[in-house]
């Protein structure tokens, strides 16, 4: 029996088995966290730029614009004031940049209330590149996403499905890019229905990308695929480029847009990373 005033005295024991478990999920989650940036310097992680340079040439939305949305002017220099800056104007949908949910839904996420978290996701990329070599317009068919998963299997739950046409290659040339005949109407390949469709019901995706300037096919004039798939909640990456550079599988997306309270878009910095196949002994 314990006596008044007495304190019960905690075994040293229990407390290192209470106190243990914890550290020990800590350590491995920093060992994690250090081992990836080990991968990175050691090359067996390699860090892929799907980001397009920005400046008053890179090819911009040309309906309703005249010219360049991009505008930087120089306010500080260093002979005049110790130190280089300058302020810029750019449109939140410009470069390689997001579409947040609330670009084409009334009650969809803004670039700031988007979690970061799915801002970091599993990549997989279909590749229509042949295709839409010989089809400026081709959009990304049901078949093409089947046959991609008979090949590689299901998608990952919440994962980013990036869609490699080949079309970065012809950045920074705004007649290019663009491709606008002579009605104005652009020419660029992107995603059918059908496609978006499966992808939604069938492998619940956090994002869809896309190396050219929209998801949307270049004629489309009632961008159905990204109120269809944006009031599901996917947020888009627009005007990617080097997704040749990626596996089909097994890369991982960073993408970091500038966190504009309601804003529905922003450029952003993409990258991947991307596991480094082991050098085959002689």
């Amino acid at each position: 029996m314990r006596r008044p005033g007495c304190k019960r005295q905690v075994p040293v024991l229990m407390v290192w088995c209470l106190v243990l478990p914890a550290a020990q999920a800590v350590a491995q989650q920093a060992t994690a966290v250090t081992g990836l940036l080990d991968a990175v310097q050691r090359g067996q992680v390699e860090i892929v730029d799907l980001t397009h340079e920005l400046d008053e040439q890179s090819p911009y939305w040309p309906e309703g614009t005249t010219g360049s949305p991009f505008h930087a002017k120089v306010v500080a220099t260093l002979q005049r004031d110790g130190y280089f800056a300058r302020t810029l104007e750019i449109p939140e949908h410009f470069g390689t940049h997001l579409d947040a949910p609330a670009h084409f839904d009334s009650g969809g996420k803004t670039v700031d209330q988007i979690p970061v978290e799915t801002l970091l996701r599993p990549a997989v990329v279909i590749d229509v590149s042949g295709e839409a070599e010989k089809d400026p317009n081709y959009r990304l068919t049901l078949a093409d996403v089947e046959s991609w998963v008979r090949v590689h299997g299901p998608f990952p739950r919440s994962c980013a499905v990036l869609i490699r046409t080949g079309w970065g290659a012809r950045w920074p040339s705004q007649k290019e890019y663009m491709n606008q005949d002579a009605q104005g109407v652009m020419h660029f390949p992107g995603l059918s229905l059908e496609a978006a469709r499966y992808l939604v019901e069938r492998a619940s995706p956090a994002a869809l990308g896309i190396d050219t300037p929209s998801i949307d096919y270049g004629p489309s004039k009632d961008f159905e695929l990204h109120r269809f798939t944006m009031t599901h909640g996917l947020y888009h990456l627009e005007n990617l480029v080097h997704l040749g550079a990626l596996p089909a599988t097994d890369a991982c997306l960073v993408a970091l847009p500038m966190k504009f309270r309601g804003g529905s878009g922003s450029p952003t910095r993409v990258v991947a990373l991307v596991p480094v196949a082991p050098a085959s002994g002689r």
